[in-house]
């Protein structure tokens, strides 16, 4: 068995070396994704940077505001239930019925998980839309086209767990890439049609609600070809399961805690601008910076679907320790890159973004350095839970709260910058922390026997 999945029979030209042969392999299925995902990235990249242009600052602040609520609601409503799918899937994904019964237990507590998170958070969503400038019927408006799609999040955060697991890769790329497509192709056609009314009234533009409506509707679309794909490998009929439960709520209870406040630290450069800036200009600024950071998402979908399933389905020792190296090793390089990019060619970075944001050099490089330790932090965090190497994440809290308590004398929260530096700081203890409770996992690990 390899790290990626089953191998194909070697032919008369390898079969000499099958060490190169799965080393091989293994290098084909990681680049065929990642240029596939490279791709998927480029186009959603492309579709942010229509919203940046195209939408003026108070429609992106909303937009903002509303995307970084519907991320802490989805994050809320999956506490424990990643960490149990991919470890209890790590072991059944081979048994049809064994693993839709944990499917079927995962779906129940998630909604049930959603509907609370959605409750607690809607209303400083409200509060939020309502300090930078929206009014009611248009913040009403706003927070229904978010929840359209949330309900839709909520099982296809679920459901994507299969093809993962069964590293059915091309399924997880077509419908990626599906989605990308469709709502690159809209938003070029909202954009276009809001350019030629913009020349007959000078206050039309591309809408947040419009934005919004285009997100939920892709996400219905992939979520009707993902549940089509699952219905065919597992069991949807199959019952709840018990055990899956227990461990489920054992480990919801366990990282609840740590899940809410990390659920919140990773919001909060958008809570603490939306909150003490003066302007709504402010908040668009932090949400087209972030559109720069999306580069990482293409090393976050490669952990997503490939290495961490990878690292769960792996029981050996020194192979573990190898993976381990190698993943983590990728994601330090690839993000010092980036850092280094953004450090020497800031306008050309800034320039995507168009005149509005082309002064936030500075902005620029705080972002990126904030995105390079959560990318790190994210790996270490994503690696060590596919593995339940949880025990003691809690300590992430107080530590985090430490260092914020703090920053707070030294930090202007109402600037671009302060906020930056104060989100890049505040991430180093996770940092750390994942740090140790992987040198903890490995030191836990059977030894070989002599």
């Amino acid at each position: 068995m390899s790290f990626f999945g089953p191998i194909s029979p070697p032919t008369l030209d390898d079969t000499s070396s099958p060490v190169l042969h799965r080393a091989l392999h293994r290098a084909r299925v990681v680049g065929h994704f990642a240029v596939v995902q490279a791709i998927v990235q480029i186009i959603g990249f492309g579709s942010g940077i229509i919203l940046v242009r195209t939408m003026a600052q108070r429609e992106y602040a909303y937009f903002t505001i509303a995307n970084t609520m519907q991320a802490t609601i989805n994050l809320l409503a999956d506490i424990g239930i990643s960490v149990g799918l991919i470890s209890i899937g790590g072991r059944v994904w081979q048994d049809r019925h064994r693993f839709g019964q944990l499917i079927s237990t995962a779906l129940a507590f998630r909604k049930k998980l959603g509907a609370f998170a959605i409750v607690i958070v809607t209303p400083f969503l409200y509060f939020l839309l309502a300090r930078n400038g929206a009014s009611v019927a248009y913040a009403t408006v706003l927070i229904g086209l978010l929840l359209a799609g949330l309900v839709v999040q909520l099982s296809q955060g679920v459901l994507s767990v299969v093809p993962r697991l069964h590293s059915d890769i091309r399924k997880i790329q077509t419908i990626d890439l599906t989605g990308a497509i469709v709502r690159f192709a809209t938003l070029l056609g909202l954009a276009l049609a809001a350019s030629a009314l913009h020349r007959i009234n000078n206050s039309l533009s591309l809408s947040a609600a419009s934005a919004i409506a285009v997100a939920s509707a892709t996400f219905l679309l992939q979520y009707t070809m993902l549940q089509s794909y699952v219905g065919g490998v597992i069991d949807l009929r199959a019952p709840q399961n018990a055990e899956d439960r227990q461990e489920i709520v054992r480990l919801t209870k366990h990282l609840a805690p740590n899940a809410i406040f990390y659920c919140l630290q990773g919001q909060i450069t958008v809570f603490l601008i939306s909150i003490f800036a003066r302007h709504a200009t402010a908040v668009a600024e932090v949400g087209a910076l972030g559109r720069l950071a999306m580069i990482f998402t293409v090393l976050g979908n490669l952990m997503t679907n490939i290495f961490v399933p990878a690292f769960a389905r792996c029981h050996e020792p020194r192979k573990l320790r190898l993976l381990y190296a190698a993943i983590l090793g990728g994601v330090l390089a690839f993000s010092l890159l980036v850092l280094a990019g953004a450090a020497l060619f800031p306008a050309q970075f800034l320039f995507v973004l168009g005149n509005k944001y082309a002064h936030l050099g500075r902005e620029l490089l705080l972002m990126v350095a904030g995105a390079v330790v959560a990318a790190m932090a994210g790996t270490l965090w994503a690696l060590n839970a596919s593995k339940a190497w949880v025990s003691g994440a809690w300590l992430y809290v107080p530590l985090t709260l430490a260092t914020q308590v703090a920053l707070i004398p030294f930090t202007d929260f109402s600037s671009v910058a302060g906020v930056l530096i104060f989100n890049l700081i505040s991430q180093l203890p996770s940092l750390l922390l994942n740090v140790a409770l992987s040198y903890r996992g490995f030191r836990l690990l059977p030894q070989p026997a002599n």
